[in-house]
């Protein structure tokens, strides 16, 4: 009586496995699109940088569902690998960022 071990790996299963893992991967990279970072307030003044900070500005909202892309005071960049804008601060705004401000678009 031979039990089939569940080791054996059939070539089936390591394609199926392979295509599975690669669209995780891909569909994890669509996730992450946008800028790395817009954290750079370098060209900010001071009083502008303050204000930042108070309102709480982060670059990946902690809030679910209220991401800055989503906010009625964002400014959409040029193009998607670039950081947009806000009309209430001054600086680079991700578009997954978030701060005290958020006002959702309707």
């Amino acid at each position: 009586m031979t039990a089939s071990r569940p080791t054996d790996v059939t070539r089936r299963s390591l394609l199926l496995t392979s295509a599975s893992v690669l669209g995780l991967i891909g569909a994890s990279a669509c996730k992450t699109a946008g800028p790395a970072s817009c954290t750079d307030v370098s060209a900010l003044t001071p009083e502008e940088r303050k204000v930042r900070t108070t309102l709480g500005y982060v670059d990946r909202s902690p809030q679910p569902g209220k991401p800055c892309i989503k906010c009625v005071q964002y400014i959409s960049p040029p193009s998607s690998d670039q950081c947009g804008g806000c009309k209430v601060l001054k600086g680079p705004v991700h578009p997954a960022g978030y701060c005290l401000v958020f006002a959702p678009r309707v």
